[in-house]
């Protein structure tokens, strides 16, 4: 079971905002990926994984002309709180 911040129990579905990107996983990505990644901070996302130390988010980005990219994270508890569940 993962929980959030404030030991809020999280499940799939649940969904939670994002309080803090650690900076090494942008260490050495292309601008653009790091531009990305850094705009999912206080986004409000869907939880699609949860383990017992982490849970998975992921963000589309609409690329324009029916193009679309995503990225997902992998956070920690200390990294996201519960908006709802």
């Amino acid at each position: 079971m993962s929980v959030d911040v404030n030991g809020k129990k999280i499940l799939v579905g649940s969904k939670v905002k994002i309080i803090h990107i650690n900076p090494r996983i942008t260490e050495f990505l292309p601008v653009e990926e790091v531009r990305d990644i850094n705009s999912m901070l206080h986004d409000i996302l869907e939880v699609y994984e949860v383990s017992e130390e982490y849970v998975r988010v992921e963000k589309i980005f609409n690329r324009g002309e029916g193009r679309t990219e995503s990225h997902r994270l992998t956070l920690l508890s200390d990294e996201f709180e519960l908006i709802d569940n």
